[in-house]
């Protein structure tokens, strides 16, 4: 946990992947709090911090979410989706598949509901608009805190599909988007590397398509 022992930040940057299968085991609120903390350590403009953290433990408002979750999963799930799961279960697409149809499946048993909900614009430009930009560095810490405590996460945006009636449940204000929900406890599966392409794969330097074969030491 950090505070208590030291805990490499590269580890957290290169094992924090998407956790979907996780224990009912209940997370202390303290060990809850201190994850958010981190969250409101990100970079905002001008320092605004313009989020809010709607946290859900109770059964039966995660009953609530669940159900509104699994149909708008059913809804984008789509027959060529279910034949993968169906007939290729074990390819990159169809682990990633299994895994987003468990969750969908099982989000209610997750112990921990985080809503991540920012602050829309007010400026005739961008007004009614998220702050989007603000509200992912936040998230990202979050989910790198968690790793640090042992707690799996991934962030999901199905939910804003029945975004009116779980905002109303939650009592989140119409000047707050709920952008975000992150699923929270501790995994059932082993922390590991995700797959990824090589940093050099995704990289131009100076221009588009310009890639660099050696790179000086």
């Amino acid at each position: 946990m950090f505070g208590h022992h030291e805990f490499d930040l590269y580890e957290a940057i290169y094992t924090t992947r998407s956790m979907r299968r996780l224990k009912p085991d209940p997370v202390p609120p303290a060990t809850i709090v201190k994850v958010i903390e981190a969250a409101t350590m990100g970079p905002s403009g001008h320092n605004r911090q313009p989020w809010f953290f709607v946290v859900v433990t109770e059964r039966e408002t995660r009953e609530f979410v669940a159900v509104r979750y699994r149909q708008a999963w059913e809804q984008i799930f789509t027959p060529v989706e279910r034949e993968v799961v169906a007939n290729d279960p074990q390819s990159q697409r169809g682990r990633n598949l299994r895994s987003a149809k468990y969750l969908a499946e099982h989000i209610a048993d997750a112990p921990v509901m985080i809503f991540c909900c920012v602050k829309r614009y007010t400026d005739r430009a961008r007004a009614g608009q998220p702050m989007v930009g603000a509200i992912y560095p936040a998230i990202q810490n979050l989910c790198l805190a968690a790793r640090g405590y042992g707690l799996g996460t991934s962030i999901t945006g199905l939910h804003s599909m029945y975004g009116d009636e779980i905002d109303a449940r939650l009592g989140v204000p119409p000047e707050y988007v709920n952008l975000i929900l992150i699923p929270m406890g501790y995994p059932k599966g082993r922390w590991a590397r995700p797959d990824r392409k090589p940093a050099r794969q995704v990289t131009f330097w100076e221009k588009w398509g310009n890639r660099r074969d050696t790179m000086p030491e």
